[in-house]
């Protein structure tokens, strides 16, 4: 109990080496609940030239914003494309493979027909001929 009672004495003296001391040092502080004098207003400017300012303050904060961005696509645009080129790349291959496969199968499947249909023609066209020969022999 007493290493805690330590620490907190510890804690406060330290605490209280940074606290203002006296109550002059505490009221230079504003509290949400006092009320602060705003300083003097400024003389309103003429009408026709505030649009005039405002309307150079939003163009220059639009050509800002689009230099802002500009720079940062320039800062981050190498490395969102290596950070999304290896996995589309990964992802494109395994696609390719996959369709490659299937396609291989396929004209695989198709050459094997082919070459049945032409075996079956030559079959035929041959077993005619014998036929021929045979009835004319």
């Amino acid at each position: 109990m007493s290493d805690s009672d330590d620490l907190l004495g510890k804690a406060d003296a330290f605490l209280k080496r940074y606290r203002p001391s006296g109550t002059a040092a505490q009221g230079d502080v504003p509290v949400l609940t006092e009320i602060i004098a705003e300083p003097a207003a400024t003389p309103a400017q003429p009408s026709s030239s505030a649009p005039a300012q405002r309307g150079s303050t939003g163009s220059e904060l639009l050509e800002l914003e689009q230099r802002l961005k500009q720079s940062i696509l320039d800062a981050i645009g190498p490395h969102i494309a290596k950070f999304v080129e290896e996995p589309l790349r990964a992802r494109l291959d395994a696609h390719l493979q996959r369709a490659l496969t299937a396609l291989s199968a396929q004209v695989k499947t198709d050459i094997e027909t082919m070459i049945r249909d032409a075996v079956a023609r030559a079959v035929e066209l041959e077993i005619a001929r014998a036929r021929e020969q045979s009835r004319g022999t």
